[in-house]
């Protein structure tokens, strides 16, 4: 900005293109005016020093004349050369101040000249000579306030050093004019120094004033500029551009770029940045608002000013710091721009090479270029969503008409024609509502129009006619667009073709509410339908009847013959159940091999029984697969409306019930619901609500049982057992909540707990006492099928440990050797490359198949403990148990007997061969801190042969052993 202009010989230099604030421009144009007067002040004053020179030879000694003469002309001529490299080089504003101290330092060079010269030329004995030296300092000191008042430092500096040595000397003069004269020289003084006070307030008041009539006129101008680019439809990239070019021109110093937020609020994006590095302005891109990224992102999140005068230690941006410094840039001040709804809009950024705080004008001069960015992006967008309107009017795909206030068509677009067949040739002029709607009747019609005029807009479903004769249903959205007095002055009508929504929403709710194999209703409308019964048989007092139908052995087909057989015989089993009911009941799939059935208005609840009867009459014929066929029954749960609950939900949940009773009560039967069902049912709830609190707040443990070597006595495995206490003291039977967990899906949380429990233990007891100490663990056919197919298995888990794998033998039951769908042989070989050992548990009271024992690699068998309580009087157990210890070792397997409570079972297992055995009589489970001393107890006795060992833990524990 131009704050005054550059003159001629004289004249002040541009102090208007500056990046300094107003203070910074007046004190360079002070320090112009001081300058520039110096050439001719100065003369005056060599003419004034040689006048005194001359007219004080004789009278003072020529030595003393000569030497203050040469020193106030050097000082003098110093000030002449610094004046005129001052006018030569014309430095910006903001480098003005070393010429200010300059010109002080001068000023006040020639105070003590002055002041010297004064002190030195007092001729004590003349009265004359004493006047003409008070004359001419009082003279340069008048002319100081009339050319250095623009600098109120030099003035002062220069009047008082003058001055005060001819005070000094009119002081002690004996002359009797000397007191006269002191007075009017101070009086002079103290008048000359308001004065010059009075001049320099007057210079500033007269610069800022000028200073802000220039900034307002430029900003005026710039704005003016930028809406003429608005307004002649230049893009919004070239209107900020001109922003930014507006900006610097008024601040050089600065780089400034604009943000602008998209859309979606989610990042900002270079909207105009000419002065910024292109690998910079490629780093602002996509910058995302937050409170941790930078001044911009601060500024765009936080919707304030944000202020960096100092990137390099700035706290609040450690994460960009170097990449801005990199560039060059040292300070950001991030304004965002805000629109009139008090939307951000993007940001404006200010950035300077060196470390810079604004102070109150360079603010407000940001403010002032955020508000002009956000009248150039509001216009700017208000202008491209017009010509955007214009184009979609002309390309949508949706039909338009632009009717006046009557509805008489003014405007179709191509769509309209495309629909309807109407050309705008052939419709402009006519009603829309006579011709291309079809409303149904007058009293719709009038409804309709009624609407339009209350609320200025309508949308609903209308049929709407084409040229040819044909209709279509169409969403129509009438909308009233008010002119310049406030009324109606055209509507829009737009028109949605839904012929392509209304078959998709058939289609839709058709797979939203059947099954889309057997055309059965599914889940949701049963229940609908299901709520209808219920309310009705409140409303007319009669029963419903709610049938779960549960096909026996359903998995079995699909894992033998395949899905596409089992979806013929789903097919069949649908087709039976409809035969065996009326046509107002409904039937549903519920899922894969499960049906229910709402019946309604039952004359009796015997009639319940016979249609059951009826239904597993007809499931229990073959079902013709192809060329295959097979038998499957079916178990029913029936729950009655009102007796048994009285909403939809629990009337299904308790038919489930009574279906899994029907199940467990051997299959292919039905079964009514009891309160006893609901009984097992909550307790089941609070138990697995239980046991997810207790995982989740570890209240398990682990207890540990010695597996002891036959052949020596020695404690050689421990099997791992899980246990499960209650916060109030009470032991959970796992025969209670492990099947539970299995069903939940708990068990593969708790069985990773149990071996990382269990591994970290074995790992402490191979150090102490026996590298080649074996742990047992269980594991639930659910974990290994889950680490076959899609989880972390056994050896991923003991690699985590870090023991090797022979520290670690396996448990599984016989049911997941034959199991067809555990795929347990890829399991097994897995175990056996990474050395962990396998052993099946409960042997002899499952499947029993020699077939799997040799198909699969099997480490050991544990003999049930039913086999082993009667040994001593049941000759078949004996002969059992000695058959199975036998093939057990041909196969190379090696046995350990569960359950042994007795010496006597002990010595016979020795006799007929076994290799390990555990029970009670060895030790009941303990905690592992326990074990561990039966393990030191072990080692203390060097090898000798437990017997029991309960005893002794008993008395340890009495005495107060650890």
């Amino acid at each position: 900005m131009t704050l005054v202009a550059e003159q001629g010989e004289g004249g002040m230099h541009n102090v208007g293109r500056s990046d300094a604030p107003a203070e910074v421009l007046i004190r360079a144009h002070r320090a112009g005016v001081v300058l520039s007067a110096l050439p001719f002040t100065m003369l005056v004053s060599l003419v004034l020093a040689g006048f005194l020179a001359s007219t004080h030879w004789g009278v003072v000694e020529s030595r003393v004349l000569l030497f203050w003469l040469g020193v106030v002309s050097l000082v003098n001529l110093a000030r002449i050369v610094l004046a005129l490299a001052y006018r030569k080089i014309m430095p910006q504003p903001e480098h003005s101040l070393p010429w200010e101290r300059l010109s002080l330092f001068g000023a006040l060079l020639a105070g003590v000249a002055w002041g010297a010269g004064a002190y030195l030329l007092f001729v004590e004995q003349s009265v004359a000579h004493q006047a003409m030296l008070a004359f001419v300092i009082a003279g340069l000191c008048a002319g100081a306030v009339a050319t250095m008042s623009a600098h109120i430092l030099s003035v002062a500096g220069f009047i008082v050093l003058a001055t005060l040595p001819l005070l000094y000397r009119f002081a002690g003069s004996a002359q009797e004019l000397a007191t006269p004269m002191t007075v009017m020289l101070a009086l002079f003084i103290l008048m000359l120094l308001p004065t010059s006070a009075r001049f320099y307030g007057n210079l500033n008041d007269m610069l800022r004033e000028r200073y802000v009539r220039q900034c307002l006129q430029r900003r005026e101008t710039a704005r003016s500029a930028v809406l003429e680019l608005v307004a002649s439809g230049a893009p919004l990239k070239q209107v900020l551009e001109r922003v930014v070019r507006e900006a610097e021109e008024e601040r050089p110093a600065s780089r400034v770029g604009i943000l602008l937020l998209d859309d979606g609020g989610r990042c900002l994006r270079v909207g105009a940045a000419p002065s910024l590095p292109e690998e910079y302005r490629q780093a602002l891109d996509d910058l995302r608002p937050g409170a941790d990224m930078g001044p911009c992102g601060v500024a765009a999140f936080e919707k304030r000013r944000f202020i960096a005068e100092d990137l390099s230690g700035h706290p609040d941006w450690v994460s960009g710091r170097q990449a801005v410094m990199h560039f060059g840039l040292a300070a950001c001040w991030s304004e965002p721009v805000v629109a009139t709804d008090g939307s951000v809009l993007g940001v404006l950024a200010v950035f300077h090479a060196q470390p810079h705080k604004p102070d109150e004008e360079e603010l407000e001069w940001v403010e002032n270029m955020s508000r002009l960015a956000s009248i150039a992006i509001e216009r700017g967008r208000a202008s491209e969503t017009t010509r955007l309107a214009a184009l979609v009017y002309q390309n949508s795909s949706e039909a338009m008409i632009v009717t006046d206030a009557r509805g008489r068509v003014l405007a179709v677009n191509a769509a309209f024609s495309e629909h309807t067949g109407w050309t705008s040739e052939a419709i402009i002029g006519s009603l829309a509502e006579a011709l291309v709607f079809d409303v149904g009747n007058d009293q719709a019609a009038k409804a309709l129009r009624s609407a339009v005029l209350a609320n200025g807009r309508w949308q609903g479903e209308l049929e709407c006619r084409r040229l040819d004769g044909g209709a279509f249903p169409a969403w129509v959205t009438i909308d009233s667009i008010g002119g310049d007095d406030g009324r109606v002055s055209r509507r829009v009508i737009l028109l949605s073709d839904m012929t392509e929504k209304k078959e998709a929403d058939a289609l839709i709710w058709s797979q939203a509410n059947y099954d889309s194999l057997t055309g059965m209703p599914n889940r949701r409308l049963f229940v609908d339908r299901l709520l209808h019964a219920i309310k009705s048989a409140r409303r007319d007092r009669h029963q419903v009847a709610v049938f779960v139908v549960d096909l026996d052995r359903f998995k079995a087909v699909n894992e033998t013959l395949g899905h596409r057989h089992g979806d013929i015989l789903l097919v069949e089993a649908a087709r039976r159940l409809r035969a065996c009911l009326r046509d107002s009941d409904t039937v549903a799939r519920l899922a894969a091999d499960e049906f229910a059935i709402a019946m309604g208005e039952l004359p009796s609840v015997t009639v319940i029984g016979r249609i059951c009867e009826e239904i597993i009459s007809s499931f229990n014929r073959p079902f013709k697969l192809g060329d295959e066929e097979v038998f499957v029954s079916a178990s029913i749960g029936i729950s009655v409306f009102p007796d048994d609950a009285t909403d939809a939900e629990a009337l299904l949940g308790h038919a489930e019930q009574a279906m899994y009773a029907a199940k467990q009560g051997g299959r292919n039967r039905f079964s009514f619901f009891t309160r006893g069902m609901q009984e097992a049912a909550l307790h089941r709830a609070r138990m697995l609500k239980d046991l997810r609190h207790a995982v989740s707040h570890n209240q398990f443990s682990l207890h540990y049982q010695p597996i002891v070597d036959l052949a020596d006595g020695r404690i050689r495995k421990a099997e791992a057992l899980l246990r499960w206490q209650r916060p109030c003291g009470d032991m959970v039977d796992p025969a209670q909540f492990v099947p539970l967990a299995e069903e939940s899906g708990l068990i593969h949380e708790i069985g990773a707990w149990v071996f990382r429990e269990a591994t970290e233990r074995l790992r402490i007891w191979r150090a102490r006492y026996d590298h080649r100490f074996q742990v047992s663990i269980n594991k639930s056919p659910l974990e290994l099928l889950a680490a076959t197919r899609e989880g972390m298995d056994v050896v991923e888990q003991l690699a985590l440990s870090g023991l090797a794998g022979e520290g670690v033998a396996i448990e599984i039951t016989e049911g997941v050797l034959v199991d067809p769908a555990s795929n347990i042989n890829d399991t097994l070989l897995r175990l056996r490359d990474a050395g962990v050992q396998v052993a099946i548990d409960d042997f002899g009271t499952g499947y029993s198949s020699l077939a799997y024992l040799k198909r699969f690699d099997i480490d050991y068998l544990k003999i049930d403990k039913s086999f082993i309580r009667n040994l001593e009087a049941d000759a078949s157990d004996l002969v059992l148990a000695e058959a199975i210890i036998v093939m057990a070792h041909k196969l190379g397997f090696k046995v350990i007997a569960e359950g042994v409570e007795s010496e006597a079972q002990r010595d016979i297992l020795c006799q007929i061969g076994c290799d390990y055995a555990q029970g009670y009589l060895f030790s009941r489970p303990v905690p592992a801190d326990d074990f561990d001393l039966l393990l030191q107890r072990e080692s203390a006795l060097s090898g000798a042969r437990l017997t029991t060992i309960e005893g002794g833990l008993a008395k340890r524990r009495q005495g107060g052993g650890s």
